[in-house]
């Protein structure tokens, strides 16, 4: 069995280029909740439709606005989990402020589980029950099939 068909999986910068291809393969491993987190409002409905059609029984939305702002990362964070449940993965495509992998963070922490997988990241641990891994930024074919190899080192 896929280690991913049980989880809510959120991708930030998953509305586009690397985070959009990692969401479609994702789907192919067997994934069915995922939730698209990005800046624009509009290309996020249609990335989530996109992977919404390319598989039966996927439930894809999307969640957009400031990513640096906390508020609008509650916010979006929030949203999602209402309808998908709580994030059990976290992929973080996009540069610059984090806030919405603070939030994620958070709440994975206080459950006690969760993967980080960090494009572009640097740091790896593993403390209270999440695991944080990073993968270098290179071509997005190469990040996505990257980011599905840290997934399944369980």
């Amino acid at each position: 069995m896929s280690p991913v068909r049980d989880s809510t999986i959120f991708i930030v910068g998953g509305d586009r280029g690397a985070g959009l291809l990692i969401a479609h393969r994702l789907v192919e491993l067997g994934a069915q909740r995922i939730g698209l987190i990005g800046r624009d409002v509009e290309q996020g409905e249609i990335a989530a439709k996109m992977l919404f059609e390319s598989a039966s029984g996927i439930w894809a939305l999307s969640g957009a606005g400031d990513l640096s702002s906390n508020e609008d990362a509650c916010r979006v964070v929030a949203e999602l989990a209402a309808s998908l449940g709580d994030a059990d993965i976290l992929v973080y495509c996009l540069p610059g402020d984090n806030a919405v992998s603070d939030v994620v963070l958070k709440s994975m922490r206080a459950l006690g589980h969760g993967t980080v997988v960090t494009v572009g990241g640097t740091s790896e641990s593993d403390s209270g029950g999440v695991r944080i891994r990073s993968v270098a930024l290179d071509e997005d074919l190469v990040v996505a099939n990257e980011v599905l190899a840290r997934l399944q080192d369980n």
